[in-house]
């Protein structure tokens, strides 16, 4: 088994070589990370391990971003855009869910399944020195925000459905963070921890 997973890392990182001078090396790059982080954890992203994931000399890493902090902080942007798009998709399908909840869901699904991820894109977040990873997190809350405020807006006022909306994507933040802190390393949170945490919500909104 092990030979065969060398084997396809192998073939995508010549397929990756053979690319490189017409694709996107930003991208390259990017997937690589995402790919080792998923695999290993944030203990396996070196420059050069990325470097060799994604095909290209340990040098042209450099070209395109400063140092480590540089491409973890495209790491994160590009894990908020990821997150935008799954609700943004999970909206626009919802059929007759409500906006929180495809929403939601959609949010705790990424969670659930990227929680390294996830964890990368809040700490280059708090670490507050990038304006694009700032920018790509509130283009998240964004796509939440619309959602929620159109399930309230006919109970609410608009700007009370814009606190709630605020307040119910900051509890999002904290559940996850409970959630990650009781999962075990390296894992995503329990299945029964987001769950209890959307019918505490649930009820909550509703009054009961």
């Amino acid at each position: 088994m092990a030979r065969t997973g060398a084997a396809v890392t192998s073939t995508a990182i010549l397929e990756r070589r053979r690319t490189y001078h017409v694709g996107n090396v930003r991208s390259q790059l990017l997937a690589a990370a995402r790919e080792i982080l998923h695999e290993q954890g944030r203990a396996g992203l070196s420059l050069r391990a990325i470097a060799d994931r994604g095909g290209v000399a340990p040098g042209t890493v450099y070209y395109h971003y400063a140092d480590k902090a540089a491409l973890l902080g495209g790491l994160a942007v590009d894990g908020f855009r990821q997150l935008a798009e799954v609700m943004r998709q999970a909206y626009e399908t919802r059929g007759e869910a409500s906006g929180l909840r495809s929403t939601g869901l959609a949010y705790l699904n990424f969670l659930r399944q990227k929680p390294e991820l996830y964890e990368l894109m809040y700490e280059a977040l708090d670490g507050g020195r990038r304006a694009d990873v700032a920018e790509a997190e509130a283009e998240a809350c964004a796509v939440s925000r619309a959602a929620i405020v159109e399930d309230f807006v006919g109970r609410h006022s608009p700007e009370m459905a814009e606190k709630i909306a605020e307040a119910i994507w900051a509890w999002g933040r904290g559940i996850a963070a409970v959630a990650l802190s009781r999962a075990e390393p390296g894992a995503g949170p329990e299945d029964e921890t987001l769950e209890a945490a959307v019918l505490g919500l649930g009820a909550l909104i509703a009054g009961r």
